[in-house]
């Protein structure tokens, strides 16, 4: 690593467009987090005719159905537009589904609304995360695409609070203006993202050298000397890289991603941690906390400001994890994560068991305020760990070729499970209460397993020495090369002068 690539700056141009790109993680915070207290709400129920379990599950989950389209498009969109375009693109649905969300005067027309708000979420964070690695250093990628995490957070929770001050605006319509506001941040998105410039890799990828080459430097280059080299050094490597990756790879397809045992892992480890950190129970828990909270007896106005005080929580966890996440190896923040997620839902398993809320009965105090601490502890540990993590990995462990189908694979498989979950929890939560818990308690212990023996560390490695962990494309020293094909692995030998690059 040069010395100049040690140098980062909180404030550097790569962190403030992952900032601002950040304003997707936003979106999806907010998307989430509206329905939270808007099902919660007494006059959004009366206008949809009091919905039942499965039709609110239905509300809820046709978001994920569309987050599930909108990611399955990306690998086709992010390609072929480029990976600004193709967020634009999605903020086009975004406004869209706000707009019909807050004039919905039928719940098939809050459906299709969500549906179409779904659609650009998934498509918007299938590229965003991928964007940020692509324009990061080696040493602050964690900590860029970490702050799609932060932004999902502050996004959550001002859709939580939002929520609270509805409930005090005595207006039969007072649930429209949480949803009118989605359309806002997807706006400015939509249009801000035309003026940065566009990923370095992607255009290496598509033949364009010399814009590249000029967008790297827009991001990298301060005026210094030390930046210039740092510049031309480091674009050489990428572009040598890319080159390598399109010569030995070719024009890789869909059926491409399980070719190989390589491919294979490295479809698995990123779309693995995302199956860990929807399976954590963080949807159930974000989407029917006030459901959870009902079953304790609390009225519409303690549902919505418990929930504000959950959606309090994650941001600063977020902000926190910054600090840590490119210090602390990946695998140890993974196996905390989900054995500590692990012990905090057997605690609210054996509180709802042992101490329940019946109708007309006294209730336990201490027992409620143990069990919305472990709710709030879940929040916690989510959003400094486990969350961030969901970020990081995926877009770093593919090849820039293979990057956006793969990160479209993954989105697809994270939402697909929280399609399931949010359509089938208000179900179970009616059906077997407190013992719907359980599954969260096995799933987490099956992820800290996953984690321990199953995943590889990636810290520290620029994307391009991540190929070499996973074996399909090795480079080694010198200035020609030829391409051989061993078992299952692609590997690129240099011929010339046996110096380390």
């Amino acid at each position: 690593m040069s010395q100049y690539e040690g140098k980062n700056p909180w404030l550097s141009k790569t962190f403030l467009t992952s900032l601002f790109l950040g304003i997707g993680g936003f979106l999806y915070g907010y998307d989430s987090g509206i329905i939270t207290p808007s099902l919660a709400l007494s006059t959004f129920n009366k206008q949809f005719n009091y919905p039942p379990p499965p039709l609110r599950g239905s509300i809820v989950s046709m978001y994920q159905a569309g987050a599930w389209l909108g990611s399955a498009s990306v690998g086709i969109t992010s390609d072929r537009l480029g990976r600004r375009k193709a967020i634009a693109f999605g903020c086009i649905w975004g406004v869209i589904g706000g707009a019909l969300m807050a004039a919905a005067y039928h719940v098939a027309m809050l459906i299709v609304g969500r549906l179409l708000v779904g659609y650009a979420v998934g498509t918007i964070t299938g590229v965003a995360p991928v964007f940020g690695a692509e324009i990061a250093k080696t040493n602050e990628r964690a900590k860029i695409t970490a702050v799609n995490q932060m932004m999902v957070a502050w996004g959550f929770f001002v859709a939580l609070w939002t929520g609270v001050g509805e409930s005090k605006w005595q207006n039969p319509n007072q649930w429209r203006l949480g949803f009118a506001i989605q359309s806002i941040p997807a706006l400015i998105l939509g249009v801000g993202v035309l003026f940065i410039s566009e990923s370095p890799r992607w255009l290496c990828l598509k033949g364009r050298h010399d814009e590249a080459e000029q967008a790297f430097r827009n991001y990298h280059y301060d005026g210094s000397d030390e930046s210039d080299e740092y510049c031309r050094t480091e674009f050489a490597t990428i572009q040598k890289s890319i080159e390598e990756e399109i010569r030995a790879q070719h024009t890789l397809t869909w059926g491409d991603l399980l070719s190989t045992p390589p491919f294979r892992k490295r479809l698995f480890v990123g779309s693995f941690v995302w199956a860990g950190a929807m399976l954590s129970g963080i949807s159930f828990v974000q989407y029917y906390q006030t459901a959870i909270y009902a079953t304790l007896q609390f009225n519409e106005e303690r549902q919505l400001l418990v929930s504000g005080l959950y959606g309090s929580i994650a941001p600063v966890a977020c902000i926190l994890s910054l600090f840590f996440v490119d210090k602390i190896n990946r695998k140890t923040i993974l196996v905390s994560s989900s054995g500590l997620l692990c012990i905090s839902y057997t605690i609210i398993t054996i509180i709802a068991a042992v101490f329940p809320a019946i109708p007309g009965q006294p209730t336990n105090a201490a027992a409620q305020r143990g069990l919305i601490a472990c709710i709030f502890a879940v929040s916690a540990n989510y959003s400094a760990l486990l969350g961030p993590m969901t970020w990081i990995i995926p877009p770093e462990v593919f090849t820039t070729e293979l990057r956006a189908k793969a990160n479209a694979v993954v989105q697809v498989i994270h939402y697909s499970i929280s399609l399931v979950i949010t359509q089938c929890s208000p179900i179970a939560l009616a059906a077997i209460g407190w013992k719907y818990y359980i599954l969260f308690i096995c799933t987490n212990f099956m992820c800290t397993l996953v984690f321990a023996f199953a995943y590889p560390e990636t810290r520290g490695k620029s994307l391009e020495q991540i190929d070499e962990i996973f074996g399909d494309v090795i480079p080694s020293a010198g200035e020609s090369s030829s391409v051989e094909k061993g078992e299952g692995v692609t590997r690129v030998e240099h011929r010339g002068s046996g110096k380390g690059e």
